[in-house]
């Protein structure tokens, strides 16, 4: 299991270079981001990417339906509209394993085409596929840390809240300044 690095760290801020060559040091990270996400706990996640693990490389896993790999993705088709989820009066709150205990809403596309490719048999196999919403909000958020955006950037942008939990279940908002020391 690898170490998760947390905000201030300069890896978040980066953009990825692509993944272009498959040898032993990629099987291995590929490897190495499946394990840490599928025993990272308290608080459990549902993506990792790279930059996550201090690895500047386009490649993210997720873990919502299967935990599964996606390497150079790029979304190819979106819906019209963004949402906050399902119920509008009742946004879903985005968390990320780099900024423990910060939560907010963050405006996503509803379903996205995305084409990425998987390492089959010692090589990159291109896939295509659509992503609805849970799964798509949670593509989206893992291809954010590809290009070194963070869902803080979001809240800044549209000026939308983000919440500290100090308790469990206890939440008091943070000041916006203090996201922009992200």
């Amino acid at each position: 299991m690898k170490k998760i690095i947390e905000i201030p760290h300069e890896t978040l801020r980066k953009v990825a270079k692509p993944v272009t060559i498959v040898d032993k040091k990629l099987v291995s990270l590929v490897a190495d981001l499946q394990e840490t996400l599928h025993k990272k706990r308290n608080p459990r996640g549902v993506g990792l990417a790279a930059p996550q693990i201090n690895t500047a490389l386009r490649l993210f896993c997720l873990n919502v339906s299967a935990l599964q790999s996606y390497i150079n993705p790029r979304i190819v088709k979106t819906s019209k509209n963004k949402t906050f989820g399902p119920d509008p009066e009742d946004p879903i709150m985005e968390g990320c394993l780099s900024m423990p205990e910060l939560y907010g809403p963050v405006p996503r596309w509803e379903w996205i085409d995305a084409e990425f490719q998987i390492l089959e048999n010692g090589k990159l196999v291109n896939q295509s596929a659509r992503f609805e919403a849970f799964e798509a909000r949670v593509f989206q958020h893992e291809l954010d840390h590809l290009d070194g955006i963070l869902f803080t950037d979001y809240a800044l942008e549209f000026d939308l809240p983000v919440y500290k939990e100090y308790m469990k279940d206890k939440f008091q908002e943070v000041d916006h300044e203090l996201l922009k020391l992200f």
